[in-house]
């Protein structure tokens, strides 16, 4: 795994000193009491920043899956695909931070070992595109993607592509402090604005990767390691068709693992990491043996640890609604164990209610 040096603040530093590095690095790491407490990004800072430099890095951090050193590449997959983050933090076994890796270093490792899907991009790919002009307001974008439940509209000037805007951008141009030091010189000083009013224009970022609609995905892959993008547009001609993302390459691959209704594990830190495997192995195993039954996917494991307890929280959609099992125990391996036993012992008697009766005959 290739990890990526960034910054790390503590959690009392001020916003402003985070927001003088995102514009070269993804994310950076916070640190609270000499320990990991989380990261910042430009997406996970949005609407809430209005004086940077009078507000601390705590009130904004985010809180992703962190990975081990030695986190294999499906462990990194499975990571990715718990949220939106282009970036997630790497820990050391003291909780100390190492870094960062990125979505384009898992999916440059995947082209080494040879795990891009073997297909055009048009199979993989979002669609429809969503659109909007170029002089609409970035409130509007604000609104279309909530609305849409996207992370990307394309936008067009005369019906052409000119730009994308993503819900990563929004919150970058949200979270400057000073909009006129960003290069933004139609204001003036001392001028008051709402951001939500200004134009996507006035931001849109002139590179745009685009790719044929024929394009093999591993050739679009290539091109997102190239332009250090986690995202194409996928283009028929002069249309835009779609979008490929890393994360419906990282679906894809999870998909072609087999590795059965597959889990997503979060929560777990520091020494508890090692627990990874008997999640897998306990809870996974059952939900394996009886995935076929009951069509048993979106499967994760949320751990949370208290003062004196863990809690273990087991999530899945079965073909007739969603299962919810929480359990508690001092400690972590036996409350894995408690909740594969719990989750073996309902689908257990579920299955046997679904055997059909015997059919009943009268002799002569």
């Amino acid at each position: 795994m290739e990890i990526k040096r960034t910054v790390v603040l503590d959690s009392n530093d001020s916003i402003s000193k985070a927001l003088s590095f995102l514009d070269e690095m993804p994310a950076v790491i916070v640190t609270k009491n000499g320990r990991y407490y989380g990261v910042i990004d430009h997406r996970s800072l949005g609407n809430k920043i209005r004086l940077p430099q009078n507000m601390k890095c705590e009130s904004a951090v985010t809180r992703p899956p962190v990975l081990p050193e030695g986190a294999d590449l499906m462990e990194r997959v499975d990571a990715f695909l718990l949220g939106h983050f282009k970036a997630l933090p790497v820990l050391d076994p003291e909780e100390a931070p190492l870094g960062i890796t990125t979505r384009v270093e898992l999916i440059k490792e995947m082209i080494v070992e040879s795990l891009i899907p073997k297909m055009e991009v048009e199979a993989l790919m979002s669609s429809p595109v969503y659109t909007i002009g170029e002089n609409e307001s970035i409130g509007t974008a604000k609104r279309m993607l909530k609305e849409r439940k996207v992370h990307r509209l394309v936008v067009t000037r005369g019906g052409n592509l000119v730009g994308v805007v993503s819900t990563y951008d929004i919150g970058a141009w949200q979270a400057k402090g000073n909009l006129l030091e960003a290069g933004k010189k139609d204001i003036k000083p001392g001028e008051q604005f709402n951001t939500d009013d200004m134009p996507i224009s006035s931001f849109l970022r002139p590179d745009v990767t685009m790719v044929d609609e024929g394009t093999m995905v591993e050739a679009a892959a290539r091109r997102m390691v190239s332009k250090q993008v986690s995202a194409v547009i996928v283009m028929a001609g002069k249309r835009p068709a779609g979008v490929l993302s890393s994360m419906d390459i990282f679906k894809k691959v999870q998909e072609m693992a087999g590795e059965g209704v597959g889990i997503q594990i979060s929560g777990l830190k520091g020494e508890n990491l090692r627990y990874r495997d008997r999640i897998k192995e306990k809870i996974g195993n059952v939900l394996e043996r009886f995935g076929r039954t009951f069509n048993i996917r979106n499967a994760s494991v949320h751990v949370k640890e208290g003062k004196t307890t863990f809690v273990v929280n087991a999530y899945f959609d079965i073909d007739k609604g969603h299962v919810s099992i929480r359990e508690e125990r001092k400690g972590l391996k036996e409350t894995i164990d408690e909740v594969a036993s719990e989750v073996n012992n309902m689908l257990r008697k579920k299955k046997e209610t679904r055997k059909p009766k015997p059919r009943v005959t009268h002799a002569r």
